[in-house]
């Protein structure tokens, strides 16, 4: 299969919110073609502050309606630092980051920069996404002429939920609250009802561990409260997806059945539960009319994609690709899939529609 492949957007080409600020990652976009054809991406910006060797530096969105951010300060004695948080002696983390959108406008390849925004255009506030916002979304619901945005509201009142956002003009957003409840990420919205409903993916985890975090569909009269749980995809016994896999970007409506591009995780070293894991994206199909039935996917010993890209080998989470977002290019027979590389910088890949479909099993 022939994909092109190129890195569109790093994080030395992104503008902090502020001097105190730096910018650890641009990833992990929505996308949307726009009227005028050109693609406008929504992406996520990871911003850390300047930390020193005593004081941990907390990140927090505490604005009622505009952009605040505040920094809390806390002893490194009196916490556990990770990698990625840090633990205070009551177990509640902390994060060292903070991430908010900015919109990124394409050419109408879907492949070249144009512009940049140089600050948040979405952000979080002090009763949702105070610790930050991430991964978003964006259907465009075209009988309703409106947008729907799903995104990561991280919070010290819920947790790790999703939350709904929608807007007429992808500019002035209303905000809806939780739908999808912690630990539930990954959500995307179908482009139009099925059977009279509203229909989505997502990926519930939990904190006592049964079974493998695996893809759901669940339904909605209104957007806002969803039901008729049901999972879809599980990891498989063994593969590049058999440890968890995740939904993608909003599904794409193709004669053969909806379109989804997955990612799925398996660890580097299998024996070794602590080796590092690598996520690599898949595709699967599921039926028109029923999207619980899975008519086909990506075979268990090769995925549509893994990660190739210096970005995505290397970066905050090395050898990560994580697609989010496919947008069909203007002849209708390629898609362009984007995605985050490495948790760090954004990746585009133009592959064949046909071959697509024909490499599912």
């Amino acid at each position: 299969m022939k994909i092109e492949a190129k890195t569109l957007v790093g994080p030395d080409e992104i503008k902090p919110t502020k001097p105190i600020m730096r910018v650890r990652g641009v990833f992990n976009p929505a996308a949307v073609r726009l009227p005028n054809r050109k693609i406008m991406l929504y992406a996520r910006v990871a911003e850390t502050p300047r930390h020193d060797e005593v004081t941990f530096l907390a990140p927090r969105f505490t604005g009622g309606k505009s952009m605040k951010i505040t920094l809390e300060k806390f002893n490194r004695r009196h916490m556990e630092i990770c990698p990625d948080c840090s633990i205070l002696k009551n177990e509640i983390y902390r994060l060292p980051t903070i991430s908010h959108f900015r919109k990124i406008l394409l050419d109408e390849s879907g492949m070249f920069v144009e512009s940049v925004s140089d600050k948040p255009d979405f952000y979080g506030v002090k009763d949702d996404g105070d610790f930050g916002i991430e991964d978003a979304r964006i259907t465009h619901l075209r009988k309703e002429k409106r947008y729907a945005m799903t995104y990561v509201s991280v919070s010290t009142d819920s947790g790790v939920s999703t939350a709904l956002a929608t807007s007429r003009n992808l500019r002035d957003w209303k905000r809806h609250g939780i739908i999808f409840r912690q630990q539930n990420k990954d959500v995307a919205i179908f482009p139009e009802k099925i059977n009279g409903y509203y229909v989505a993916l997502h990926r519930p985890e939990g904190t006592m561990i049964f079974d493998k975090p695996s893809i759901w569909v669940s339904y909605s009269r209104d957007l806002i409260f969803w039901g008729r749980d049901e999972p879809v995809m599980k990891p498989r016994k063994k593969g590049w997806d058999d440890l968890r896999v995740g939904s993608g970007h909003v599904p794409l409506k193709t004669p053969e059945g909806w379109l989804q591009v997955y990612h799925g995780v398996r660890l580097s070293k299998k024996s070794n539960p602590d080796s590092h894991k690598v996520y690599s994206a898949g595709a699967v199909l599921l039926d028109l009319k029923n999207p619980s039935r899975v008519i086909a996917r990506s075979p268990a010993n090769k995925p549509l994609f893994g990660p190739t890209l210096a970005s995505e080998k290397k970066g905050f989470n090395d050898k990560v690709v994580f697609p989010t977002a496919v947008i069909p290019d203007l002849s209708g027979k390629n898609v362009l899939v984007y995605g985050g590389a490495a948790d760090s910088s954004i990746s585009v890949r133009k592959i064949s529609l046909k071959s697509m479909l024909n490499s599912l099993k």
